[in-house]
């Protein structure tokens, strides 16, 4: 990849593209740390980092994340609570996601923001939390959520390949179940496939869009999609009669066409008397 052309391609994305500020920051960052590594196609970053190079919290991190990912703009791998997860950044250029072997070693970032990151994340976890069976419980709690979101995560995918596309690209799909980790159940995501199929819009487009539009609009169940659905057809519906029951234009109708052959008639007396004052049949004008 070259730098400069990424940077521009993704400015020129983002004039006819919402992306949130925060999506923006971590895309910049990301591009940053690809640089250093040397282009490597798999970027193997902590969360942790990118919470220090970003200065915000994981869950922002996490949404900042998803935003990328749905926009098409950012593949991502998780490999556990253990290791950091693996991001793959999108060639703006091509539109591509580079294929290779995995890179997963140490990313040649600034030795010093490695340090004082590690430095505090631990320092306020030993200082703050007793080493108690809180913790225990605490990990137990996110590895179960982290299971479940997989195994959603999975549901999404065999329905996507079953009702959408059966062999979509990676990121497409990905761009469709980042909603489960956050912003919905995973009926609510299931539900959004469903309704694609029935209305043959068979795109990772399509859903990405039918989703935001929903979490806009402050939909939080099945029903309350549904209930959306449902308002977005009776809109389109008023909208279209609005439009055929626009007045329709009209011209008068001229007097002649009411009596066709009592105008030829008048018109032909008219033209017989103009010929024979033209030929001096009528010295007087009469």
């Amino acid at each position: 990849m070259d730098y400069i052309r990424q940077i521009n391609a993704f400015e020129n994305w983002n004039e006819y593209n919402e992306l949130g500020p925060g999506a923006q920051l971590l895309w910049y960052k990301l591009m940053r740390v690809a640089n250093l590594s040397g282009w490597q196609n798999e970027l193997s970053i902590s969360n942790t980092r990118l919470q220090s190079m970003t200065k915000s919290s994981e869950k922002t991190l996490i949404n900042n994340r998803n935003q990328l990912i749905q926009s098409g703009l950012l593949q991502y791998k998780k490999r556990g609570r253990t290791k950091a997860g693996i991001y793959i950044l999108i060639d703006l250029t091509t539109g591509i996601a580079p294929v290779s072997k995995a890179s997963t070693g140490t990313i040649p970032v600034n030795t010093s923001a490695d340090c004082s990151v590690d430095t505090t994340v631990k320092t306020s976890v030993v200082s703050s939390v007793d080493t108690s069976a809180y913790i225990n419980k605490t990990k137990l709690k996110e590895t179960k959520q982290n299971n479940i979101i997989d195994i959603d995560k999975q549901k999404i995918r065999d329905a996507y390949a079953q009702k959408i596309i059966p062999m979509d690209r990676p990121e497409q799909v990905d761009r469709v179940e980042s909603f489960v980790e956050e912003e919905f159940d995973l009926d609510v995501v299931l539900f959004a496939i469903d309704y694609a199929a029935s209305e043959r819009k068979r795109s990772a487009n399509y859903i990405v869009k039918l989703l935001n539009d929903w979490k806009r609009s402050g939909v939080k169940t099945v029903e309350d999609a549904k209930i959306a659905v449902e308002n977005f057809k009776q809109s389109f519906l008023q909208s279209k009669q609005s439009y055929n029951n626009k007045p329709i234009r009209t011209e008068p109708i001229p007097e002649w066409l009411n009596d066709p052959e009592g105008y030829n008639a008048q018109k032909e007396a008219e033209i017989m008397d103009r010929l024979r004052k033209e030929a001096g049949d009528d010295p007087f004008g009469n």
